[in-house]
């Protein structure tokens, strides 16, 4: 059993459009996700995909590392998901 919130699975709509706008620049952001551990990391990584699978999205960034939203805290200070 997973004792992830599902509603921190999806990115809303509103914040899919402003990370469409970084991976369309490919400006770099500072990521801010907890690793498998519960190590808080910072990254300052370019995004570069969205993916959607089986009702869980993903960002893919810029040297391929593929982070679960639920783990994603922040990218340039901005919530990505809120519970």
């Amino acid at each position: 059993m997973s004792t992830t919130n599902a509603s921190r699975e999806v990115i809303s709509w509103s914040a899919q459009e402003w990370i469409r706008e970084y991976i369309r620049t490919k400006r770099q952001a500072e990521i801010v996700y907890q690793d498998p551990s519960g190590q808080m990391m910072i990254v300052h990584e370019v995004l570069h995909d969205i993916l959607s699978r089986a009702g869980h999205d993903f960002l893919v960034l810029g040297t391929g590392k593929v982070l679960g939203v639920e783990r994603v805290l922040l990218i340039d200070g901005k919530e990505l998901t809120k519970q």
